[in-house]
């Protein structure tokens, strides 16, 4: 019976968010609107209309949404894209968490909580809810602007974020008043994220493969669907987040070259239980507690409406954006998230808050939710009004410190002993996380085995010594491995100091290499699980280790070269999301010039289908230039006249707001048809650049022959106030012209070099 009542609660969900959403969609709301306000009603606390009553089948609803929508967000941003964010992007997220830490406590100050309580607010409204970002990025065609990568970037790593102040939260609670360790806890946290990396680009890689070989796609999706469940589950058994593991899944098939068909699989049951998610959320909202205390809420909600703006964007501003482009990614991080519940329930559970601050949570979350898509849709008058109210010395100091900036990264040169250990501190730094995660949990691991040997009788004492044999043995493949880094480095700086001072080389070399000993045996003493074996236990399997080293060494690190091999195979092959990070090198908001970019897929049975680029005439028709074409996941960033376009390639336009629209309604025949969410569909970036006694002034774009000899197009010319948008050849090119240019990063490299030469000693581009 459990079974037709949770049939009979998704199918009432799912037809509530269906026609809310419809209603949302006729009436210009975000379609989330419809969905959290279809919970309400439906819900439990909503009486005459509760459909649905059983609170812990609205907890599984939300939590199998919860895994869906987590999977679909790290399926944009990949490990590569993560990567590619660099530092910059790091610290403008513990930047702008530091910033809200320190806004709270203030107000805290003024209203009366304690410290515990101000740490449990602040956790509250540090953390944006990457769900409704991506789906008001989406809604509002904001893909391909850098502030919304920027901001996606942002609500991403502040899942983690959520994730350590869970845990310090937790571990203050737990200890009664006293210090908890937050830099243990922390580092436990990374090793386990590096160690279900490690793990997943060691087999997932190997599983595709073999699935692609030997089995239909519908068997790779229900695989992939069991695997996302199993790796969400490590993460709860490891007492972190379902969203946790889920993510991590999605970013490790994001490098792949399966991840396309993997995300066309999937893009149905992500549009499902999205839905299911939001519509959760709204049930467990109860009305009448929202009323009690709606004085709290009003506040909090200007001031997370205020301060988190603020504070995101002051931090990306001084981490490198420009300051339009921080402002306008801060306008996309005001709305809370689930994790604001999450905190909200711990710090009510544990008694550090009152049990109003559950309510008050979810009312702010709901507010914010509900405020931001308004909010971004006026967007551009909002942003232009503040820059009119901000003092003129704000302005001035903010431009001064990001030309700065950006001349500091254009003249900075890294030392060279630098270049050469960096990598190798990379891998240092994984390897040595990689093995702590491997022993920190090694119990957990080993208990599951041992139930699950108990099914087949299987002696206990077999299970632990196999089990500890095979620990051991990866280990020691590690140590290995982290020796060999550590003696590189030792080597490299010691040669780089050496004979500066009165310590030689040599010298300096075996004090790094001793130093590195010392802080080897503290490191393995504090993560070996020392209780599950007696002292002379581990010095048996110290002896045995340092014997199999020194034996099979060759071996060992033949095994590790093994592993660093096929993982450099999965990034080597560039994904096409992974591409789009590049746009985040924008100089200038393409607001600037009144562009934007947006996708178009032709459809099956478009007149125009299998016709070259000529005869369509995008440029001459509509004012809009084509940027680059993707097909069956292969991005065509040479644009030629006689290419032609077929029924599922996606078009990426560039032009005006007008003009994309009527050139959108060409392309797409009687309807519409726009891209599904797609984070990453390019090689193309944008970038302006400045004629300053170039060779090519004074001359036609067609005499100047740019495409033709660097790759690059231009498609907007800036010359004091008037602006060209995708000009023709008649048009020239003057000294002092501001350039709007498209192309790879190879192409913008070889046009920056035509342009100071004139093309006079550039070799002429394919």
């Amino acid at each position: 019976m459990d079974g037709i009542n949770f049939i009979q609660d998704l199918a009432v969900v799912l037809l509530a968010a269906g026609l809310a959403g419809v209603l949302c969609k006729r009436i210009g709301l975000s379609v989330i609107v419809g969905y959290l306000s279809a919970g309400m009603l439906i819900g439990p606390y909503t009486p005459p209309f509760s459909f649905i009553t059983d609170v812990d089948r609205i907890q599984l609803l939300s939590q199998i949404g919860l895994v869906f929508l987590m999977f679909a967000i790290g399926l944009g941003l990949s490990l590569t894209k993560l990567g590619r964010m660099g530092m910059p992007t790091l610290l403008a997220t513990g930047l702008g968490a530091f910033f809200i830490l320190n806004l709270t406590q203030l107000l805290g100050h003024f209203v009366g909580w304690t410290p515990l309580q101000g740490l449990f607010v602040a956790a509250m409204f540090m953390v944006s809810s990457s769900a409704v970002i991506a789906k008001i990025i989406e809604e509002l065609k904001l893909t391909h602007e850098a502030s919304s990568q920027r901001a996606l970037a942002i609500t991403v790593l502040e899942d983690v974020v959520a994730v350590v102040m869970l845990t310090v939260l937790a571990s203050q609670t737990q200890s009664s008043g006293g210090e908890a360790n937050v830099g243990g806890l922390i580092a436990t946290m990374s090793a386990f994220v590096v160690l279900l990396v490690g793990a997943g680009l060691l087999l997932v890689p190997r599983m595709f493969r073999r699935l692609e070989a030997k089995a239909d796609p519908e068997l790779q999706t229900i695989i992939v669907a069991g695997v996302l469940f199993l790796l969400a589950l490590l993460a709860a058994k490891a007492g972190y987040s379902l969203a946790l593991g889920a993510f991590l899944l999605g970013a490790i098939v994001a490098e792949m070259p399966q991840k396309n068909g993997v995300e066309r699989s999937f893009a149905g049951m992500r549009d499902v239980f999205s839905s299911v998610f939001f519509v959760a959320i709204g049930m467990m909202i109860d009305v009448r507690l929202l009323l009690d205390v709606w004085p709290w809420i009003l506040g909090l909600f200007f001031f997370v409406m205020i301060g988190r703006p603020l504070a995101c964007g002051l931090a990306l501003a001084l981490c490198g954006s420009s300051p339009r482009d921080a402002r306008r990614a801060g306008l996309l991080l005001t709305p809370l998230g689930e994790f604001s519940f999450i905190i909200a329930q711990l710090g009510v559970s544990t008694a550090v808050l009152p049990e109003s601050y559950y309510p008050i949570a979810v009312g702010l979350s709901i507010l914010t939710v509900l405020a931001t898509p308004l909010i971004n849709k006026h967007a551009d008058s909002l942003l232009a009004l503040a820059e009119r109210l901000e003092p003129r010395w704000i302005t001035r100091a903010m431009e001064a410190y990001h030309g700065w900036l950006k001349q500091l990264q254009s003249g900075q040169s890294s030392p060279l002993i630098w270049k050469l250990v960096r990598g190798r501190l990379v891998q240092i730094a994984v390897e040595a996380l990689f093995a702590s995660g491997l022993l920190i949990f090694s119990q957990q691991l080993l208990s599951a085995l041992r139930d699950f040997g108990v099914g087949f009788e299987i002696d206990p004492l077999i299970i632990d010594y196999a089990f500890w044999g095979v620990i051991g043995l990866v280990v020691l493949v590690l140590l290995v491995a982290l020796w060999r880094n550590i003696a590189a480095v030792s080597m490299l700086f010691a040669e780089s100091a050496g004979g500066t001072g009165p310590l030689s080389a040599g010298m300096i070399d075996k004090g790094v290499r001793a130093l590195a000993i010392i802080i080897i045996g503290y490191w393995l003493y504090l993560v070996l699980p020392i209780e599950e074996l007696p002292v002379w236990g581990w010095l048996v399997i110290a002896a045995g280790g340092i014997g199999v080293a020194a034996v099979f060494s060759n071996r060992l690190i033949y095994w590790h070269s093994s592993w660093q091999s096929s993982v450099h195979d999965v990034f080597s092959a560039e994904p096409a999301d992974a591409r789009v990070n590049a746009r985040l090198a924008l100089d200038q908001g393409l607001s600037d010039w009144g562009l934007r970019l947006t996708d178009c897929i032709v459809p099956d049975k478009a007149a125009y289908a299998g016709q070259e680029l000529t005869r369509l005439a995008l440029h001459s028709r509509f004012n809009t230039s084509l940027v680059e074409i993707e097909r069956n996941g292969h991005v065509i960033t040479a644009i030629r006249p006689d290419l032609r376009v077929y029924p599922g390639d996606k078009l990426l336009l560039l032009g005006a707001e007008n003009d994309l629209e009527a050139a959108q309604g060409f392309l797409a025949g009687e309807r519409q048809v726009t891209a599904d969410e797609d984070d990453g569909v390019s090689g193309t970036i944008l970038e302006t650049a400045t004629m300053t006694n170039s060779p090519a002034a004074d001359q036609t774009l067609a005499q100047l022959g740019v495409a033709r000899a660097t790759g690059a197009r231009i498609v907007g010319i800036q010359r004091g106030e008037e602006r060209i948008l995708n000009p023709g050849g008649e048009h020239t090119l003057r000294n002092g012209d501001r350039l709007l240019v498209v192309g790879s990063l190879e192409e913008l490299r070889t046009f920056r070099r035509w342009l100071k030469t004139g093309g006079t000693d550039q070799p002429t581009a394919a």
